[in-house]
């Protein structure tokens, strides 16, 4: 202990002056429970601390450091906000997801923890506490310095009903059981109970900038909603940098504490990274093979195999990459609205699931590069229940699902009907990505089974909208899995699908992740008992239950999985040897590239000129391949 302490000493370390916010300092005092504050010699002696040194370093020594990459979006987010309100946008993981860091971090090859904010933890003998020494170095990107205080105004911050987000409210009153400030450097966290994976869970913690939240208060949504949040990343936004439907830009921080660590030097290389507003993905592509954007991810087939005849591939400047990674897979499908006319019943639901031919779209639109989809909660380890099987096509069986909704007589058109006169018709929503191109042979198929689709596809951020409104039939839709424990809560509990009125009517819960509105009793009671358990052969048994419940609900309709990420650079892109580790979901979700701006220079005006850089370069890394 004595030599952490006279370590922070000699490195100049002094207690922080940073702002106190009132309202939290009662907080604190009104949970006394939660919050606690010790000395340093409170500290248990028999501590063993780690500090992950054993593990290998993944990025690479000869990166460069500097230049502009240039990228695209189709959209600017609807709102900087770091939570709240449309804040868990498609543009979420590049301002925040991606350039934040917990207390640990996982090492993206071997799983294994690693420091992140923290440089040594340790964990207590029943293993319901985790130590934290704090790297005093650490700031955020507004150059304030990290301290225990901002992981204590983490919990007022995130429990407070002026966040409008009730998940976060829940998650960080149920899933953590008390923290501890020993002084500035130094905290412990609490468990709720014992369960397993106990220092990922409390090693994922995150501080919040009490300084740039001063003015935090009831009118939270619109103070804050076009002001990027300090994170503890590399990338800041500024005010100039947010310019609304027009671009993004992404300035790297000076003198970024992580330089200076084994684990985060060499990444996050780009001074600049510049996203700007182009709507059209045909526009972007083009835009790639010009050399205005330096690489993209060209997963559609028309794109990775239409790049074999344009001249900058072909040239030799443009290398396509196909890198397979492990990862759970995102859940890609189409999720009904269960509080909908019609949609509510279970019958249609499963003839729907009958009537989507998603295997005609893996075969004919992704060329069979795609794996079909067959269940919600995928690549989670033995927590995935491999016998659960996508519903697959057949115009009988979803006929006779529909036939015992009380749909068995066909109009003059072929949609089926209803003694009621309804038709068996739904708005299918798709946002105006090339995924819309597909749509026609989902509405044909379905066609042949009774069921009318009617297409409908919107620009990014109005799908958004549109569906955590709940005001969509049924959505071609994906969450982002950042862990290999179902977390089932967000997307399928009761407590999100519907809100109850004083009148005892109930109405779709707006602003939710359970965008399907299902609301099962049964279900729900077993994610609380999932969530509750301490013993890791229960919990298996129980993710295998609520996968079999929400197959049996029918509310999703497993669409495909991507195996891994495919890629065109240009030759001044740089990416280390393996190009990528195991975990990344694409090229910036660990920085390990870096840019060569003299070679841009260079193969620009040689490209330009029509000169040739050898023939065509296509890489596959499939080191990490499961599938």
């Amino acid at each position: 202990m004595k030599t952490f302490f006279t370590f922070l000493a000699l490195m100049g370390v002094a207690q922080a002056e940073t702002y106190q916010d009132p309202k939290a300092a009662a907080y604190y005092a009104e949970h006394k429970e939660f919050f606690h504050f010790a000395a340093p010699g409170d500290l248990p002696k028999n501590l063993v601390w780690h500090d992950g040194a054993e593990q290998k370093e993944f990025a690479e020594p000869r990166a460069i450091r500097g230049g502009n990459l240039r990228q695209f979006t189709a959209s600017t987010p609807p709102t900087m906000r770091r939570v709240g309100p449309n804040a868990n946008n498609g543009f979420r993981g590049e301002l925040y997801d991606n350039n934040d860091f917990g207390l640990l971090a996982a090492h993206p090859n071997t799983d294994e923890p690693i420091p992140a904010l923290a440089l040594q933890w340790a964990m207590s003998a029943d293993e319901m506490t985790a130590y934290f020494r704090l790297d005093p170095n650490a700031k955020f990107t507004d150059g304030q310095p990290i301290t225990a205080d901002d992981y204590f105004f983490a919990f007022y911050f995130y429990r407070s009903p002026w966040i409008n987000a009730e998940w976060y409210v829940d998650y960080y009153t149920r899933e953590w059981g008390g923290i501890t400030k020993f002084d500035d450097h130094t905290i412990a966290v609490q468990a709720p109970r014992k369960r397993p994976q106990q220092l990922e869970n409390l090693g994922e913690l995150r501080p919040i900038p009490r300084n740039f939240l001063k003015e935090f208060g009831p009118n939270y949504e619109k103070l804050y909603n076009d002001r990027f949040q300090p994170t503890t990343g590399p990338y800041f936004v500024s005010k100039e940098g947010f310019q609304r439907e027009k671009s993004v830009t992404l300035t790297r921080v000076a003198d970024w504490w992580g330089d200076r660590r084994k684990f985060y030097r060499y990444r996050y290389n780009p001074d600049v990274i510049e996203y700007t507003v182009i709507r059209e993905i045909d526009s972007a592509y083009e835009s790639l093979l010009a050399g205005e954007i330096d690489f993209m991810s060209i997963g559609m087939p028309r794109y990775w195999y239409g790049t074999n005849e344009k001249k900058a591939y072909l040239n030799g400047y443009v290398t396509k990459v196909q890198f397979f990674n492990d990862i759970p897979r995102p859940p890609y499908g189409l999720y009904i609205n269960t509080q909908k006319p019609l949609l509510s019943d279970i019958n249609v639901r499963r003839g729907l699931q009958h009537a989507t031919d998603f295997q005609r779209v893996i075969e004919g639109f992704y060329r069979g590069d795609y794996e079909r989809l067959n269940q919600f909660s995928e690549g989670l380890g033995k927590y995935t229940d491999p016998a659960i099987r996508a519903r697959q096509y057949s115009p009988e069986l979803a006929r006779a699902a529909f036939a015992k909704a009380g749909f068995t007589h066909a109009g003059d058109d072929g949609i089926l009907v209803n003694t009621a006169g309804e038709r068996l018709s739904f708005r299918l929503t798709f946002d105006n990505s090339d995924r819309r191109k597909y749509l026609a042979t989902l509405v044909e198929s379905a066609r042949r089974c009774g069921l009318e689709y009617r297409p409908e596809t919107l620009e990014h951020t109005t799908m958004y909208r549109k569906v955590m409104e709940k005001n969509h039939d049924i959505a071609f839709w994906a969450w982002s899995v950042s862990s290999r424990l179902p977390a089932l809560w967000e997307s399928h509990h009761g407590d999100n699908a519907v809100d109850k009125l004083a009148d005892g009517r109930k109405v779709p819960k707006r602003q939710t992740n359970n965008i399907t509105g299902i609301d099962d009793p049964e279900l729900s009671k077993l994610i609380d008992q999932f969530r509750a358990s301490t013993d890791e052969n229960e919990m298996i048994g129980l993710s295998h239950q609520m996968q079999r419940h929400i197959h049996d609900n029918a509310d999703f309709i497993p669409g495909f999985r991507v195996p891994g990420y495919r890629l065109a650079h240009w030759g001044w892109v740089k990416f280390p040897e393996g190009f990528d580790v195991k975990s990344a979901e694409d090229p910036q979700s660990f920085g390990l590239f870096w840019l060569d701006p003299k070679q841009r220079e260079t193969d620009l005006k040689d490209f330009r000129a029509g000169k040739v850089r050898g023939g065509p370069k296509t890489l596959i890394e499939d080191r990490w391949r499961t599938e």
